[in-house]
């Protein structure tokens, strides 16, 4: 299975739009402390009190589920839930979906052999994150609701990029965007992402990219899906890629991938850090490397009154 045709324009286009303007993106002596922008919050909009995503988690695993509603917009359908435990009220999102295919068809006859769609890839995107230092994957875990199996995942108040460009907001041309689209697409490449449509990628009112709905990756293939779109990568996350020990990455995968599909996993890796290598050995470190510390935008994407770019990429149905 392959990307939508206008939606790998997209990436694509981030990816040449930061090598364009590569020169500026030399390393800074002194980069800016990053805000304190990744607080989550309860129903009310208040920050939740937890210092750790482990004790987040933990609340996730334990609270009680007081109401459940079936989010709009996903195809497995998954059902926002309202936790509650110790005085907070939490809104959160579980996924139950767990489907295994031979040969599934999709859209324009495309189609994928070995197709697997199930709510245990979301605890592994978010831990695979973790271990590339990434921290626009959403905390989530396993556990049952009603007795069934699924994932729980913190709720994160955004909206998702093919209902802004539904109202006409276009989508930034700014350095701190396409960076943030960039690490989408290494990570993506990493876990070998099949599902990275407009509506799995959440953005907030400060324009920062979140991902989400990972239940369609982590595929066996020892292959990278979307190469062309890796030309640089954030300096933080290379290092880490390349630092990555494949004991640790099987300890901590073993929860939620086959061997096969870790075994996958271990070769995407190095596919990649041999392709970010090749790039910095023909263009320089500073022509692919970059650093990247989140600086909140001031227009809010919900609000935002732009007309769309007269080059820019048609929805995604």
């Amino acid at each position: 299975m392959t990307l939508r045709p206008c939606f790998r324009t997209l990436l694509v286009a981030a990816a040449f739009a930061l090598v364009g303007a590569a020169a500026p993106l030399a390393r800074a002596a002194d980069p800016p402390p990053a805000p304190a922008w990744r607080t989550f919050v309860d129903v009310d909009g208040k920050p939740l009190p937890f210092k750790t995503d482990a004790e987040l988690l933990e609340f996730l695993k334990t609270a009680e589920p007081v109401s459940e509603t079936h989010l709009s917009g996903g195809i497995n359908f998954p059902r926002k839930v309202v936790l509650v435990k110790d005085g907070l009220k939490v809104n959160a999102v579980f996924r139950d979906v767990n489907e295994d295919k031979d040969k599934p068809t999709f859209g324009g006859g495309r189609n994928e052999i070995g197709f697997t769609d199930s709510y245990i890839y979301e605890p592994a995107a978010y831990e695979m994150g973790l271990m590339l230092g990434l921290d626009n994957v959403p905390p989530a875990a396993l556990r049952k609701l009603h007795y069934k199996s699924g994932s729980i995942q913190i709720f994160v108040n955004g909206t998702d990029e093919k209902k802004l460009l539904d109202k006409h907001v276009e989508m930034p041309k700014d350095q701190m965007w396409m960076k943030q689209v960039q690490m989408m697409n290494v990570f993506d490449a990493l876990i070998y992402n099949v599902d990275r449509n407009r509506g799995n990628i959440l953005i907030t009112p400060d324009w920062r990219l979140w991902m989400i709905d990972h239940t369609r990756a982590f595929r066996k293939l020892p292959t990278l899906q979307e190469p062309v779109t890796i030309t640089m990568c954030e300096r933080g996350v290379y290092q880490k890629l390349k630092a990555l020990d494949e004991k640790e990455v099987r300890q901590r995968m073993k929860p939620y991938l086959s061997s096969f599909e870790i075994d996958g996993l271990i070769a995407r890796r190095k596919l990649l850090v041999d392709l970010l290598d090749k790039l910095i050995a023909e263009k320089g470190e500073n022509q692919v490397l970059y650093d990247f510390v989140f600086v909140p935008a001031d227009a809010a994407p919900a609000t935002a009154a732009a007309a769309p770019a007269a080059n820019a990429p048609a929805p995604t149905p």
